[in-house]
């Protein structure tokens, strides 16, 4: 090796928080990291420990159990129910007797999912503290293991100069306990992120039943409350309103992959009934961008007024949203060409209204690309909001100011632009497939991961063989083939590569 050059290797920004401040290499070893047991420190891995296995254990204490009789224990298990009757109904209970035990020792119970080997312990004490109590005990204990989950994990990689996140934090615990729903919705993005924890499997399966019927409990009440937003529940309307968005953006994601993967190897076009099921995934994450509106249309004021202002202000956002910067300029000449679908080119709409909404969803696209380079420029003023990894160029990795910038399209376009979308409209599907670019482009999100190109890949099958042509730039961008899009693909990222963050 020349003198003077350092030995190349991969960047994570995922590792503790020892190795962050002596910036070093962490190799991202769990519970405890090479550095730091070398060291003898107390690694922040520990921290996740909580967070992987929902499991808690009572430290013993006296008890009044005779001398001489076991003590009990219980094991209460949850299960992949999708009843809506009980949340009790999720919960299976299994009594068993520990094999030893101390005549001061007193029951203990163990709070873990199905066939999950992650243990979350979670404190048998009562914390002066611990804000989620009104919202904990309206539920079962298996489900209490989840919102431990939630609590945990939005905890660890919180920014502190990051209002937004701080706010999925010290806002939400407050509103769950004053709207069941909320409870609902974060206990469905709590399954969906552990379900993710182990990849592909029975387990994934399970934490995703577990998420749909959560889902489903949570619609059911917060159906009802969308008919009059009020100071008081707004809030907690718009919070629920965004988690159901990533439960869109997650489930269409891993139904996606379920549907390629039902479709033998080697096959480039699917079937009309294939294709039709892919476009249904990437409407519903329109849809799901699209659900916050119908709570900030009467209660934006409310809102801004509330726990969660800091996450749907956006009045710090560039009103002057010119390109600049020779990718930023290349990418908008790029996308201003897709005009000549219907000026000049063989898919001219008949009718002024599609037009009209064809030209305003692109001139939308334009307006996010440029907000979204300005946001991620390197070293730019902008203060930090749901700051996300995002890496513009494909190669280097930076920073993405606000997240809420690759949604802004979506909270933009017509009624009138979907249904086009609905008709397979060549010109829209598009414009929605150089959209999915941006959350292509995010990085290390697990509620975003795979999405960009699984809508580019489910527009390319709507559009069929015969126009991949005109979505040839985001095919290139996110690294796609289409021509082996049903080929066996290799599990997705290990559980060492995901961030822990859930919102």
């Amino acid at each position: 090796m020349p003198a003077g050059t350092r030995r190349s290797h991969n960047k994570t920004r995922l590792g503790c928080a020892n190795c962050k401040k002596r910036r070093i290499k962490c190799d991202c070893t769990h519970p405890v990291c090479d550095n730091c047991k070398k060291r003898g420190q107390e690694c922040s891995f520990l921290l996740l420990a909580p967070s992987s296995r929902l499991s808690t254990t009572l430290q013993p204490a006296p008890s009044t159990t005779p001398t001489g009789a076991s003590p009990t224990s219980s094991e209460l298990t949850l299960t992949s129910a999708t009843s809506d009757d009980s949340q009790n109904e999720d919960i299976e209970i299994i009594h068993r007797t520990p094999p030893s035990a101390s005549k001061f020792s007193r029951p203990s119970s163990t709070i873990a999912l199905a066939g999950l080997g992650f243990p979350l312990t979670i404190p048998p004490y009562f914390r002066y503290d611990d804000v989620w109590k009104d919202a904990r005990e309206k539920l079962s204990p298996g489900l209490q293991g989840l919102l431990y989950h939630y609590e945990y994990t939005t905890s660890l990689t919180l920014a502190p100069n990051d209002p937004a996140k701080s706010a999925w934090r010290s806002g939400i615990p407050e509103l769950a306990s004053r709207h069941q729903f909320l409870v609902h919705h974060i206990i469905t993005v709590a399954s969906l992120h552990l379900g993710r924890l182990h990849g592909r499997g029975t387990e994934r399966s399970t934490m995703t039943n577990v998420a749909a019927s959560q889902m489903n409990k949570a619609l059911a009440l917060y159906r009802p409350a969308l008919e009059n937003v009020t100071a008081e529940n707004a809030s907690a309307l718009f919070a629920s309103a965004t988690l159901t968005a990533v439960y869109f953006f997650r489930t269409s994601t891993v139904e996606i992959d379920e549907i390629r993967d039902s479709v033998p190897a080697g096959t480039v076009e699917p079937s009309p009934e294939i294709a039709d099921k892919m476009l249904q995934c990437v409407l519903r994450t329109i849809w799901g961008l699209r659900g916050p509106l119908a709570v900030l249309i009467p209660g934006f004021r409310f809102v801004m007024e509330g726990q969660m202002s800091p996450v749907l202000n956006r009045k710090w956002w560039p009103t002057s949203r010119i390109p600049r910067g020779a990718q930023a300029i290349e990418e908008d000449q790029r996308l201003a060409q897709i005009q000549n679908l219907w000026k000049h080119g063989q898919h001219l709409p008949s009718v002024a209204p599609t037009v009209d909404s064809l030209a305003s969803a692109l001139f939308y696209l334009r307006e996010a690309y440029a907000l979204v380079a300005l946001l991620a420029e390197p070293d730019n003023d902008y203060p930090s909001n749901t700051c996300i990894a995002y890496s513009q160029d494909g190669r280097t990795e930076g920073n993405l100011k606000d997240r809420g910038a690759i949604f802004f399209w979506a909270t933009q376009i017509s009624r009138h632009f979907i249904r086009l979308l609905e008709q397979k409209n060549v010109a829209a599907l598009v414009i929605v497939a150089h959209y999915a670019v941006l959350s292509g482009r995010v990085r290390n999100a697990w509620w975003l991961e795979g999405l960009g190109s699984n809508i580019v890949i489910g527009v390319a099958m709507a559009l069929g063989e015969e126009n991949w042509h005109l979505i040839e730039w985001p095919v290139r961008v996110l690294d796609i083939d289409l021509y082996n899009a049903f080929t066996a693909r290799s599990d997705s990222a290990d559980i060492g590569d995901v961030p822990m963050e859930i919102i």
